[in-house]
């Protein structure tokens, strides 16, 4: 059964199943969170909610007072309240509802298409490379080269999503030029497609992701690789970028307007800010849009001359709380539920103790991945590391993300299982 209360009676000992603040719809996890702490009561309180809505069981019967709402499934996990947030998606609210949730793809499935996915990638590389030392140095630009390489991303993201984001992870400090132009078009065919984008218009979404960045090709090279911070003069001439590469691709005839506009405007921001037409809300190209939340995404989580990457939960989190402001709020939380809170690849501790690594998103209960496990509870590495699905194992579940390092010397190879 599940109850909503006011913020003032959650207690120590509750488990939260969903939350609501003043004037807005509730919002229900996919998971029951407890409450353990004064600091989980502050953080709660800190996030600014009216109500919360709680799980009860037979020890805890609601009071007089306390609003029934409808039935809610057992605990399952600690409580962690931005962590839990990413996690209250629309797929937890139909849960709440009684209505069934699409079945995940078979996991068989996912390895099939992870193959063809790490040979289409190592391709889109090479074309990145060929087309932006060819901007560089003034020669030709093969489009249909480039085109046809999106459509074999477009095609592997429709048939299997999970399978090139997950390479989105990969990062370079040499390469990250091209990786960079790599994982913003793979991670803007994963938004496009979980909007219901047809195979023309990812193809498109595809093509303007993939040359965003072709303008810096004629920016200065001691100012792409300035280890600080760049001077208002400086940044000034960056920030042509964007123009300088609409005049690269002018001619081309099969970089449309709707490609155009990604190049143009993906950095322009939800709220005015951005730049260079200081553009704000829908009259920033769609694509665009969704380019600008894939770019800054990735560049937060890669390692650069200037900064160190930092965990992509932590950056989903800080998309997350700019969402609304910086961001289109339905193009963050589309990409959240397109990565999972936990994304393909991050190493998690678990509640044994265990250090695991996540091989599948489980995209109805994004707390619930499918890991394979590397060390026991004691952090000694298994004889041969074991996967289980966090959603059939109820004895197991992520109590948090770490950097690879922090698990021991063995864990970072194993990453790239």
């Amino acid at each position: 059964m599940m109850i909503q209360i006011r913020l003032n009676e959650l207690e120590k000992g509750m488990y939260v199943c969903g939350v609501e603040k003043r004037g807005m719809s509730p919002v229900f996890l996919v998971n029951d969170i407890l409450v353990r702490s004064d600091d989980d009561l502050a953080r709660m309180s800190a996030r600014g909610y009216a109500h919360v809505y709680i799980s009860l069981n037979e020890e805890a019967p609601p009071r007089s007072h306390e609003k029934k709402v409808a039935d809610c499934g057992p605990a399952a996990a600690p409580f962690y309240p931005e962590t839990a947030e990413l996690a209250g998606t629309d797929e937890g609210a139909r849960q709440a509802e009684g209505v069934k949730p699409d079945a995940p793809l078979p996991y068989s499935e996912f390895k099939k298409e992870l193959a063809e996915a790490e040979n289409i990638r190592h391709d889109a590389e090479q074309v990145v490379r060929d087309f932006l030392h060819n901007a560089r140095t003034g020669k030709s630009i093969d489009s249909e080269k480039v085109l046809e390489t999106v459509g074999r991303m477009v095609d592997s993201v429709i048939r299997n999503q999970d399978a090139l984001t997950s390479l989105a992870r990969l990062k370079s400090f040499d390469d990250y030029t091209f990786a960079h132009s790599v994982n913003v078009c793979i991670l803007s065919l994963a938004v496009g497609r979980h909007l219901g984008l047809e195979k023309d218009e990812l193809d498109q979404l595809g093509l303007g992701a993939i040359l965003h960045d072709i303008g810096k090709m004629l920016v200065p090279g001691e100012l792409l690789n300035k280890p600080g911070r760049l001077s208002e003069g400086e940044f000034t001439v960056m920030k042509k970028h964007t123009e300088l590469g609409k005049d690269v691709l002018a001619g081309m005839k099969c970089v449309k307007e709707p490609a155009m506009k990604v190049v143009l405007e993906h950095h322009e921001r939800f709220d005015g800010s951005g730049y260079h037409m200081r553009l704000s809300g829908g009259g920033i190209h769609l694509y665009a849009r969704i380019a600008g939340v894939a770019d800054v995404y990735d560049a937060m989580t890669s390692n650069r001359v200037y900064q160190k990457g930092m965990r992509q939960e932590d950056a989903l989190k800080r998309l997350y709380h700019s969402r609304g402001s910086l961001f289109d709020p339905e193009l963050v939380e589309r990409l959240i539920k397109c990565l999972g809170v936990y994304p393909i690849g991050t190493c998690v501790e678990l509640n044994t103790g265990e250090a695991a690594i996540v091989r599948m998103i489980n995209h109805s209960h994004p707390l619930k991945p499918r890991v394979l496990l590397i060390t026991d509870g004691k952090g000694l590495p298994f004889h041969e590391p074991m996967e289980t699905d966090l959603q059939e194992d109820a004895g197991r579940w992520i109590v948090g993300s770490k950097r690879p390092e922090e698990f021991g010397s063995h864990i970072p190879a194993l990453c790239a299982i």
